[in-house]
């Protein structure tokens, strides 16, 4: 027999539960436009005991542990209840928060499979595109979203938004913006207008760039008072724009400005961490070597662990090389040196690309004075890095410095030979620098080829770069004697341009030396040196100069044609300087030099009168030494005895008259201080502290 009573009761009981889950769902309503996570969370967790496999519930639950940041939680979940092909976008969107990027583009890949294209799941792959630092790919979803996406719904801002912030990143990065990506000036809200600005940054617009940002931090302040913010929550929400303001004051040479933004910001409790890290770093390289300790405190906070997701890439690779620069700039030891060393090679593991950091680690050495050791370190480093121009150019340098133009010549012309674009190779300035070291080095002939090879180069393509060789090679065979060649060469110039006052010069100087007429023939050419430009030249003054003449030699009279004579100025004898109580008409102490206890007048007391009678010790006595003998006394002079010196003059008595030796005045030597002067240190090479 069918029990109809337990039946009915179940049906009892399932219309109650359906009642207390209806209830409960209106609770979490109310709750979710409250805002209340926490507590819809507690209302779900009710739903799911009476009906475990609620899905509506369970969705529920994922998105209120979205909106309390437990992404871990949310992701175990969809992984635990839904199928691969449900809740996509709140998968792909855990992945991008948890950093799983690996993983995320895997499911957006396989999302790809199925010919889905849902607009959510494409806004967050181009948010990957960004957040691993391939802007191009970036900047283009988002302006193909841009482009099918209505300009009336509110997601529209959102994608120009984060469109703004590609565009401003690759700029940052050193890309190039495609004409296409034409900059828009929208002001609709302060995320709009704050990105806008930092891609004017991204293009060097300082000035405009300070102007949106002003007007992004009134519309904040604006914005947020009207939904009833506090003043530390706004000044929180204003961090992020103060510190790019500080950063465009700090690119301005604004100095101090940059300064009062990033230390009002750092004072902010609750403040952004990445924006406090940024704010320290750069309030580092703006005082650079002043208040280290400071410094170093600052930049351990933009260096913490807990910001590595939160920074970008090229923002820890800056953070870095300022620790690193820090302790360059502390060198008080030679342990500082090598914490500096270990430091910078410990970064070049990570960022292998930032040549800065081999700079760093042959300043260590310079600074110590080993500078064999800073060019082998540099020289290992070019091998490394054969294409490096910071590399390379600095090994030059200390190769000059020790006075060896050919080890440097050598060095220059490895780095060319890695530059595989002739365009490159055959710059005006690299080949300017090459000539140099050919002359250096005595090479004029390769230092010619250099230049004609460097023309024929530019011939053929339609540059400006052809002139400016073909410049150099002229002015270059006049200071080497070749004038025929060089007058030949000014006359290519002249005849592409007849207006060239500098290839007429060069043409003039190069006839005067072996065709006078020609020369003048040319010289009519040039312009007047007095006409348009309001100078008034005396040539007759300009052509009685005579090279090497000093300034005290007088200016000779116009009307006088005679060479300027120089004048003998009398030295002016300084009064000697007396004491206020000198009388002139009383002589002075012939004995005011000596010591008062060797003086005539001097009466010694007490126990100094005793040892005045018999003497010092090691005091030259009358009659020689031990026992009378005659012997050297102290003096450093022979004393001769009476009896001896009567032998030697065979007896003869002459008289002696009594001279008495007038004592020489001589002023006496200053006392030393026994305090040893410290010796100023040089101070060490200007290496700028790097922003963010």
């Amino acid at each position: 027999m069918i029990n109809f009573s337990s039946a009915l009761e179940e049906m009892a009981a399932a219309q109650e539960s359906k009642e207390v889950i209806t209830q409960l769902f209106k609770d979490v309503e109310r709750l979710v436009s409250q805002e209340e996570y926490a507590k819809v969370l507690r209302s779900i967790d009710k739903i799911l005991q009476l009906n475990p496999e609620d899905n509506d519930a369970l969705h529920c639950k994922v998105i209120s542990y979205i909106r309390l940041g437990k992404y871990q939680n949310a992701l175990e979940l969809l992984q635990k209840s839904f199928s691969d092909e449900n809740l996509i976008s709140e998968k792909a969107y855990c992945f991008y928060r948890l950093n799983k990027f690996d993983e995320l583009l895997n499911l957006l890949r396989q999302y790809k499979l199925g010919n889905k294209n849902e607009l959510s799941l494409r806004h967050i792959e181009a948010q990957v595109a960004y957040k691993t630092e391939d802007y191009n790919a970036s900047v283009e979803i988002y302006y193909a979203l841009l482009k099918e996406t209505d300009k009336n719904l509110d997601v529209y801002n959102d994608i120009l938004t984060n469109f703004n912030a590609a565009k401003a990143a690759l700029l940052f990065s050193g890309g190039d913006l495609d004409a296409k990506y034409a900059m828009m000036d929208s002001l609709d809200t302060y995320e709009l207008a704050y990105n806008t600005a930092c891609t004017y940054i991204g293009l060097k617009d300082y000035g405009k760039a300070e102007k949106l940002l002003n007007t992004a931090k009134n519309m904040c302040r604006k914005s947020l008072l009207s939904e009833d913010y506090t003043e530390d929550k706004i000044e929180i929400e204003l961090g992020t724009i103060k510190v790019q303001l500080g950063y465009v004051y700090q690119l301005q040479g604004k100095i101090s400005e940059a300064i009062e933004i990033y230390q009002s910001v750092l004072k902010v409790k609750g403040m952004d961490v990445s924006a406090s890290a940024i704010a320290s770093n750069n309030l580092v390289a703006a005082k650079k070597d002043t208040e280290l300790f400071d410094s170093a405190r600052k930049l351990r906070v933009a260096s913490s662990k807990n910001l590595d997701a939160k920074l970008f890439r090229g923002q820890k690779r800056v953070i870095a090389m300022n620790e690193a620069l820090l302790l360059l700039y502390m060198h008080k030891a030679s342990r500082v040196y090598a914490a500096c060393q270990d430091l910078a090679r410990k970064s070049l593991q990570t960022y292998p690309e930032n040549d800065d950091l081999y700079l760093l680690i042959a300043s260590t050495s310079f600074l110590q004075k080993k500078i064999n050791k800073s060019i082998s370190d540099l020289q290992e480093f070019a091998k490394q890095k054969p294409e490096s121009l910071h590399i390379n150019f600095a090994l030059m340098q200390l190769q000059l410095l020790t006075s060896n133009p050919n080890n440097a010549l050598e060095t220059f012309e490895k780095h060319l030979s890695s530059i595989k674009d002739d365009k490159q190779r055959y710059k005006s300035g690299y080949v300017g620098l090459l000539v140099w070291l050919y002359e250096q080095s005595g090479m004029h002939d390769k230092a010619v080829k250099t230049l004609e090879d460097a023309g024929t180069f530019w011939k053929n393509t339609s540059s400006n770069e052809s002139t400016s060789i073909l410049k150099q090679t002229a002015s270059f065979k006049i200071k080497t004697g070749r004038y025929q060649e060089a007058a030949q060469d000014y006359e290519q110039l002249v005849k592409v341009d007849p207006l060239d006052t500098q290839a007429i010069a060069g043409l003039v100087s190069a006839y005067s030396h072996y065709d006078i007429e020609k020369a003048e023939k040319y010289v009519n050419s040039l312009p007047e040196i007095n006409s348009g430009d309001g100078m008034d030249i005396d040539v007759d003054s300009i052509e009685k100069l005579v090279p090497g003449i000093k300034k005290s030699y007088k200016k000779t009279d116009n009307k006088s044609d005679g060479p300027s004579q120089k004048t003998h100025t009398k030295k002016r004898k300084r009064k000697p300087l007396l004491p206020k109580s000198y009388d002139t008409s009383i002589p002075p102490d012939p004995e005011r030099w000596l010591p008062k206890r060797e003086r005539s007048t001097f009466k010694a007391k007490g126990k100094r009168k005793q040892l005045m009678k018999s003497g010092s010790q090691g005091a030259a006595i009358a009659g020689g030494g031990i026992g009378g003998t005659g012997s050297a006394n102290i003096a450093g002079k022979s004393v001769v005895s009476e009896n001896q010196s009567a032998a030697a003059s065979g007896g003869a008595n002459t008289a002696q008259q009594e001279s008495t030796a007038q004592h020489q005045q001589t002023p006496p030597k200053p006392k030393s201080d026994n305090k040893s002067k410290k010796k100023k240190k040089k101070g060490i090479p200007p290496v700028a502290f790097s922003v963010i």
